[in-house]
Parts: structure tokens; sequence; C-alpha cells
């Protein structure tokens, strides 16, 4: 599992509740495995699916509380459960306006698809006691294990990158009345 804003409770547990941008806090229940908050609809959603498919105990999820403005981070990770993600990384059928998932491959998405069941459209539900109330009704179905060991999804699919450097033994002139001092003129940038 890689950091975040979460809790584990009950390693045994077969749902994760997301509360979005809701303090996790309120929804300390013993029947999750884990309570957690995202915002985004690209780095957020990574982490959920790199820490749930590192558990094949979790089956279930329920998104609650209030959605991030602008970045539609529960309709992200509803749209990637039901649709996946295309050829260039772009969560299908997703608002916001970064829906790019990066660092991850396609492999671990299609494995959290798989072990998912059911994910619970709550979102803009800050009731505790409404969502406890699901958490019953969800935990009531018949939900084994997933037959699929754990899966370490840290870093799987993460883009390499390369740092160049250039440097200039001349003055450069950027704009008028702008010069780069050749003796500390290095920009450093990624490929």
């Amino acid at each position: 599992m890689i950091s975040g804003d979460y809790k584990i409770i009950n390693k045994k547990a077969r749902i994760a509740i997301d509360t979005l941008t809701s303090p996790i806090e309120d929804f300390f229940f013993d029947e999750a495995f884990i309570v957690g908050s995202h915002k985004t609809e690209n780095l957020g959603i990574e982490r959920i699916i790199i820490n749930l498919v590192a558990n094949p105990q979790v089956r279930a999820i329920i998104i609650c509380g209030k959605e991030s403005f602008g970045h539609y981070a529960g309709q992200a990770l509803l749209s990637i459960w039901k649709n996946g993600i295309d050829d260039e990384g772009r969560i299908i059928g997703a608002k916001g306006p970064i829906p790019y998932i990066e660092n991850i491959n396609a492999h671990v998405i299609s494995r959290f698809r798989e072990q998912i069941l059911y994910i619970e459209d709550m979102i803009g539900i800050s009731d505790t006691d409404a969502v406890h109330t699901r958490t019953h009704e969800i935990l009531a179905r018949n939900m084994p294990a997933f037959e699929k060991p754990a899966l370490n999804a840290e870093g799987m699919g993460k883009k390499k990158s390369a740092k160049v450097v250039l440097s200039s033994s001349e003055k450069l002139t950027i704009a008028q009345g702008l010069e780069i001092d050749p003796l500390s003129f290095k920009i450093a940038c990624k490929l």
C-alpha cells in the first residue's frame, strides 16, 4: 500500500469507503477495510487502485461525501470502474479536466475492475447513518475474497523520464533587458 489520506480499519473487511473531500473520521466503521478521501480525477484514483488491488479481500466501494469542485473525482472513479481507459490513458466517460492515468498500466486497471464487484454512488451524501446503513446492505451480499493474490502495483506502468541539462558559456538574451549569466545558466527538464 502507498501513503495517502486514509485509515485502515479492518484488514479482513470487504468494503472500502471513499469520502471524496469530506473528513474521513466521520466514516470510521468497523465493517470497512479502509476509509479514505480523494480529490483528483487522476493521482487520487491511481492511489485508490494501487491500495485496493493490494488487498483481494476488498470487493466493494462506497463513494460518498462532497465531490471535489471541478475535478469530479468520484464520477471519474465510477467511470474507470465501468469503462476503463483509452489508449492514451484517459478515463473513458470522466468529466474532469485531466482524467489521465499515467502511473499504473492497463493490467492494473483491469485487475481493479475485475476485483471490485460493486461501487455504490452516494456522491454528495455525508449522512454517516445513511452510509453506514448502505454498508450493511452491501455486506449482506455474497462477496467472497477475490480468487487472485494481492497485486503490488506501485510503479507498474510508471513513465520513465530522463534528465537533460542544457548549459551555455555565452551570455543569452531571453528578452529585451533580460540576460542570463553564463556562469549560472543551467536548465534541467524531464523528457
